[in-house]
């Protein structure tokens, strides 16, 4: 259980209860007095396929004990085959991905959060001030307005601070809109039922588009962009699955959301003094698959470990302990490159 009384000071205020948020708010030392706002009631929705790579796998199992079999969904484990539309080519890779509902997941992540943490849920966060080395955090809970002191500001709300980037930094990361239609799964998606499906298509998107099976329903995806006419987008992707897979049926439930795809490591932005980003809200995103919860955790944890350990200083450590996703990031650009260009993707296929 999390603490549910507020104070008006605190050693690190987290805004955003996501993946990366949570694993922060577990690792942070009893030392510090920490709080954790989101504006969304938990358990809540997010547009997502919920597909867990082998760095997130590993991160779990290394850190987190006895992960409940309720997190996941039905196949719990799926291989990935790419299909290249342009190009008339497939692949097979046996991959073990888990297959997670995000709600359920979300929600574990958060109950995992060490008890002294104060979280408030259907919390907006309003603005900050910062003054050398304190920032003052202005709170909007139900119709109230409350001032928070803190000494570390932690954003790991996926792309919400944009607007507290903006003034920070002078770049603007290319952004996607992820649509994702889920229809009832019946016995035309026995083909897919073991994997997941990467679509590249450039009459559909330069990014990619996804089917990934959800126990009785299919999620049909893709990620477009946001000046692309989408409806008439996702009306041809629909279109092609009908005619090579069979694949159709009636939509039960529509998600939306917005995606980062960073061109390079000038879009992640890790922090500046005593204000820190994590996951997604530092940009730190596949540019290949749009695969962020892998980032998520492990920039969550080295956040925790930077003020745990150098807290007069936590961002220039939690810079150095992530080195290694910011190369991460640069290498998945050039393959995102790679898979963009109908003709390169052929000699990579």
């Amino acid at each position: 259980m999390l603490k549910k009384e507020i104070n008006s000071e605190y050693d690190v205020v987290i805004v955003g209860a996501g993946p990366a948020s949570c694993v922060t708010a577990k690792f942070l030392s009893e030392d510090y007095n920490v709080l954790m706002v989101d504006r969304l009631k938990f358990p809540r929705k997010k547009t997502c396929g919920g597909l867990l790579v082998e760095e997130s796998q590993e991160f779990l199992e290394k850190f987190y004990k006895n992960i409940p079999k309720n997190i996941f969904s039905a196949p719990k484990y799926l291989d990935l085959k790419t299909i290249d539309w342009d190009n008339n080519l497939e692949r097979s890779f046996k991959r073990k991905l888990w297959n997670v509902s995000r709600e359920k997941f979300d929600d574990w992540l958060l109950k995992q959060t060490r008890r002294s943490v104060c979280f408030f849920s259907k919390t907006n966060f309003l603005h900050f001030e910062k003054k050398e080395k304190e920032i003052k955090v202005l709170l909007g809970i139900n119709n109230d307005k409350i001032i928070i002191k803190t000494k570390y500001l932690v954003f790991g709300g996926g792309l919400f601070p944009f607007t507290i980037k903006k003034n920070l930094i002078k770049n603007r990361p290319r952004y996607y809109i992820a649509i994702q239609h889920w229809i009832k799964y019946d016995e035309k998606c026995e083909r897919i039922k073991d994997n997941t499906y990467f679509i590249y298509d450039n009459e559909i998107t330069d990014f990619y588009s996804w089917l990934i099976p959800k126990k009785d329903n299919l999620i049909i995806g893709s990620a477009l962009k946001q000046n692309s006419n989408i409806k008439d987008r996702m009306k041809i992707l629909k279109k092609k699955l009908k005619e090579r897979f069979g694949i159709s049926g009636r939509v039960i439930k529509k998600e939306v959301a917005v995606l980062s795809r960073p061109k390079d490591e000038n879009d992640i932005f890790l922090g500046k003094d005593n204000i820190i980003f994590i996951g997604e809200a530092a940009g730190l995103i596949s540019p290949s698959t749009s695969e962020g919860i892998s980032f998520a955790l492990r920039s969550g944890y080295n956040c925790a470990e930077a003020i745990n350990n150098d807290f007069q200083n936590a961002l220039s450590l939690y810079k150095k302990l992530s080195k290694d996703l910011i190369n991460e990031i640069k290498e998945k650009t050039k393959k995102s490159d790679i898979l963009s260009n109908p003709k390169k993707r052929k000699k990579m296929f």
